[in-house]
């Protein structure tokens, strides 16, 4: 058995995994995002938060 708190951050990791290996996927099959326009874009949202 484990605590609430244990399960939920496997399950927060498990999460990350799985989308770790969709974007291994997608860089394999050449889709997805420009990795400079990506950081634009991030850049373009961090500069409206403030």
């Amino acid at each position: 058995m484990v605590s609430m708190k244990d399960y939920e951050h496997t399950q927060h990791e498990l999460e990350i995994l799985r989308l770790l290996a969709r974007g291994e996927k997608e860089i394999a099959a050449g889709i997805g995002f420009d990795l400079e326009n990506v950081l634009a874009d991030a850049d373009a949202f961090l500069a409206e938060q403030r």
